[in-house]
C-alpha cells in the first residue's frame, strides 16, 4: 500500500477517534465551536510528524522513513490549509511557500524561504546526506512555527461566513495550485495531497447540520474521492475531468448548503464574488477588487466606458496629434500590434519592449512588463508622458478638448456629479480610459463555456489542458482561471519571474538578452533580468511573445520552455526563477499545449472602433481614428 494511502486511513481513524471523543463535550457547541476544536488536534498531530521528521532526520534515518513523516506531516496540512490560508496567510508562506528566496518591495532585506516546500527540495528526488544538518535546521524552523500557527487559532474566533468562504477559496486553490504541482514541484505528490485537501473541507462541513444539501455533498465528495483513488501519476491524472465533472459541482453544491444554513457572505470587496456558485470560473472575478480606491467608488457606466473608448482612438492625446493609444494596440490583433516591438514616437525608432494585450489587463495588481505601476490610471499617464511612447501631455490635452462641444456633452454624462468647472480634466481623462481598459474583459472563450459545462474540449485539447496544468508545468506561473501572474484565490500578488529569455531567436547561439527588466525600476538584485508573467488567454493572436518579442510563434515558444528556459539554451542566471530542467515533452504534446491555447481565444464584444471623431475647435490635422502607424 502506498505510504499516502496508509497516512490517509490513519488520518481518518484518528480524526474520527478525536472527534467522538469529543462529542459529548462538544453537544452544545456552535459548528464554529467545533471546527476550532478539529483545528487545533489536527495542528498537535501535524506539530507531533514535525517532530517525528526531526528525529528521524537527526538520527540518520533511512530516506524512506524520512520522506514517511515528511508526507505525514504535509497531509496534516492540508487538513488545515482551508482555514490557514484563509486567516494567517503569512503564517501560510513561512510553512507551505514556494522554495524562492524573495526581496521584499519595502526593503532590499533577502527573505529566504522556509517550510515544507523547502525541505521537499532536500528529500527529492535525491537525498544528500551532505545536506544532512541543512535539512535539519530546516525542519527545526518549521518545527518554531507550529506554536505559532497554534497560538493564532486560539487567538482567533472563527465565523460561519469565512468558513465557507475559506472552502471555497480551497477549492479554487486546489485547481490553480494544487493539481498544478505548484505546491509540490519536486516530489509531485499533487494528486495524493488534493484528497487530504477534500477531506478537509469535508471535516469542516460536516460539523453542520445535516439537510438534503449536506447529503447532496456527501455523494460528490465520495465521487470525488473514488476518482482520485484510481492509479494516476502526476502526468496521467485527468485534470480536465477532475475539475469539471467534480470540482465544479461541489463548489456550486457547498453554496447551495450555505444558502440553505442562511449563512449570509461578507460584505467585504473581495477578488472572487462569494455570491457567484462557481468558483472556478473567471467570470466570478471582480475588476473592481484591482481597481484604485477611488475608481472603486465610480460606476463603470456606459457613458464613462464610451467617452475612454472614444479617448483611445483619438491621438490629440499624443505630441503629434498622430498617435493614439489604439496605434500600438490594435483590436483586430488582441490589442497588440504584431510587432516585435512597438514603432517609437516619430516612427524612427523601437520603443523598449513588446507591446501585450490589453484584454483582461485590469485582472492584475500590477501593469508594465516590469510591474512600475499598480493601476491602469497610472499606466494611463506613464504612456501618455513617456517621450517614446506618445510624448504628449495631459493636462494640455484637457484645455484642448475643452474647446470640442461634444466632449463637453460627453464628460458632462460621463462624470454627472463632477464639478462644471472641473469637468475635462487630466483625471478623469485617466480615468476614462482606465475604464474602458476595464471594459476589455471577457470570459466567454470555448475553455470558459467548458468549465461551465456548456461544451466539450475536443481529445487534443483535454490533452493540451492536462499537459499545460501538469507535464508542462504551464500552469504553476500562468495561474488558472486568468492564465496570467495573478496568484489565486487571493489574487493580491501578481508574480514576476526570471526565464532567462534570450536576445534572439537563434536557440544554437542564442545571446542573452540587454533588458534588465524589473531591477531598472526597483534597484532590487533579485530583480534582475525579471518580468511580470503575462497571459496566455488570446495568445493565439498577439505574435511575436515574450517582453522583448523574440519569438514570432507558440512553436518556439514551447520549445523554449521545454529546453528549461535560458539555462537550457546555455544562458546561464543566477537567479532563473523558472525551473531549469527539460521537459521532455514529445512533438504531439506540443501541438496538444497549442491547440489548448487556442481554447483561450475570446475577443467577444470588444473590438468595436468608433464610427468618428469628436470636432475639436481649431484642428486642421484631420486626426485618423486609431492615429497613425
Amino acid at each position: 500500500m502506498p505510504i499516502a494511502m496508509k497516512y490517509f486511513l490513519f488520518l481518518v481513524i484518528a480524526s474520527c477517534t478525536l472527534m467522538s471523543c469529543n462529542h459529548v463535550s462538544q453537544q452544545n457547541a456552535t459548528p464554529a465551536d467545533k471546527i476550532e476544536a478539529y483545528y487545533r488536534e489536527q495542528i498537535d498531530s501535524m506539530a507531533m510528524c514535525v517532530d517525528s521528521l526531526y528525529d528521524a532526520v537527526e538520527n540518520k534515518a533511512p530516506v524512506d522513513k524520512i520522506r514517511k513523516h515528511f508526507i505525514g506531516a504535509r497531509l496534516h496540512w492540508k487538513h488545515i490549509e482551508p482555514l490557514t490560508e484563509y486567516y494567517f496567510a503569512n503564517v501560510s508562506e513561512a510553512v507551505n511557500g514556494p522554495a524562492l528566496p524573495e526581496e521584499e518591495d519595502y526593503d532590499s532585506k533577502i527573505q529566504e524561504p522556509t517550510g515544507f516546500q523547502v525541505i521537499e527540495e532536500l528529500i527529492y528526488p535525491q537525498y544528500d546526506t551532505l545536506q544532512h544538518q541543512e535539512l535539519l535546521q530546516e525542519i527545526g524552523i518549521l518545527k518554531s512555527t507550529m506554536p505559532r500557527v497554534k497560538q493564532l487559532y486560539e487567538s482567533n474566533q472563527f465565523t460561519d461566513a469565512n468558513i465557507f468562504e475559506a472552502c471555497r477559496l480551497e477549492l479554487l486553490r486546489i485547481v490553480s495550485l494544487g493539481i498544478s504541482g505548484f505546491d509540490s514541484p519536486v516530489a509531485q505528490l499533487s494528486v495524493s495531497e488534493t484528497r487530504h485537501s477534500l477531506f478537509g473541507i469535508k471535516n469542516i462541513l460536516q460539523q453542520y447540520p445535516r439537510y438534503e444539501e449536506a447529503r447532496q455533498l456527501d455523494s460528490l465528495f465520495s465521487a470525488l474521492d473514488n476518482f482520485l483513488q484510481q492509479r494516476w501519476t502526476f502526468n496521467s491524472f485527468d485534470r480536465a475531468r477532475f475539475i469539471q465533472r467534480y470540482v465544479v459541482p461541489l463548489s456550486e453544491q457547498i453554496y447551495r448548503h450555505q444558502q440553505r444554513l442562511g449563512v449570509i457572505n461578507n460584505k467585504w470587496l473581495t477578488a472572487v464574488d462569494m455570491n457567484y456558485p462557481n468558483v472556478i470560473d473567471a467570470a466570478a472575478l471582480r475588476r473592481s477588487f484591482f481597481s484604485s480606491t477611488a475608481t472603486q467608488s465610480l460606476a463603470p457606466s456606459k457613458d464613462l466606458i464610451e467617452l475612454g473608448r472614444v479617448l483611445f482612438f483619438d491621438p490629440v492625446l499624443s505630441g503629434n496629434n498622430a498617435r493614439a493609444c489604439a496605434s500600438c494596440h490594435q483590436p483586430d490583433k488582441a490589442f497588440t500590434d504584431g510587432n516585435k516591438k512597438s514603432l517609437a514616437f516619430g516612427g524612427r525608432d523601437a520603443v523598449f519592449r513588446n507591446a501585450p494585450t490589453l484584454i483582461n489587463a485590469t485582472f492584475q495588481k500590477a501593469q508594465f512588463s516590469d510591474s512600475r505601476v499598480a493601476f491602469l490610471e497610472e499606466q494611463v499617464m506613464d504612456v501618455v508622458h513617456n517621450a517614446v511612447e506618445m510624448n504628449g501631455d495631459i493636462t494640455s490635452t484637457s484645455k484642448r478638448l475643452e474647446s470640442s462641444e461634444e466632449y463637453r456633452t460627453m464628460f458632462k454624462k460621463a462624470f454627472p456629479a463632477a464639478d462644471s468647472t472641473e469637468i475635462i480634466s487630466a483625471k478623469h481623462i485617466r480615468v476614462a480610459i482606465a475604464s474602458y481598459v476595464r471594459s476589455l474583459s471577457s470570459f466567454n472563450s470555448k475553455f470558459d463555456h467548458f468549465i461551465r459545462g456548456e461544451n466539450t474540449l475536443n481529445v487534443d485539447e483535454v490533452a493540451g489542458l492536462n499537459l499545460f496544468m501538469g507535464k508542462a508545468k504551464c500552469g504553476t506561473c500562468h495561474f488558472m482561471p486568468l492564465f496570467n501572474g495573478s496568484v489565486p484565490p487571493m489574487f493580491v500578488e501578481t508574480e514576476s519571474e526570471v526565464l532567462g529569455v534570450p536576445g534572439n531567436a537563434d536557440s544554437l547561439r542564442p545571446v542573452r538578452d540587454g533588458d534588465a527588466g524589473k531591477i531598472l525600476v526597483s534597484s532590487k538584485s533579485l530583480q534582475r533580468d525579471m518580468f511580470k508573467t503575462s497571459t496566455v488567454r488570446n495568445a493565439a493572436l498577439t505574435a511575436p511573445y515574450m517582453h522583448n518579442g523574440v519569438y514570432q510563434t507558440l512553436e518556439e515558444v514551447i520549445d523554449f520552455y521545454n529546453r528549461g528556459g535560458g539555462a537550457g539554451l546555455g544562458i546561464i542566471l543566477d537567479n532563473q526563477t523558472l525551473p531549469t530542467d527539460a521537459l521532455q515533452l514529445t512533438s504531439l504534446e506540443k501541438k496538444q499545449i497549442i491547440l489548448f491555447i487556442g481554447t483561450l481565444t475570446d475577443t467577444t464584444g470588444l473590438t468595436r472602433v468608433p464610427s468618428r471623431l469628436p470636432f475639436l475647435k481649431g484642428d486642421h490635422t484631420k486626426r485618423r481614428i486609431g492615429g497613425e502607424y
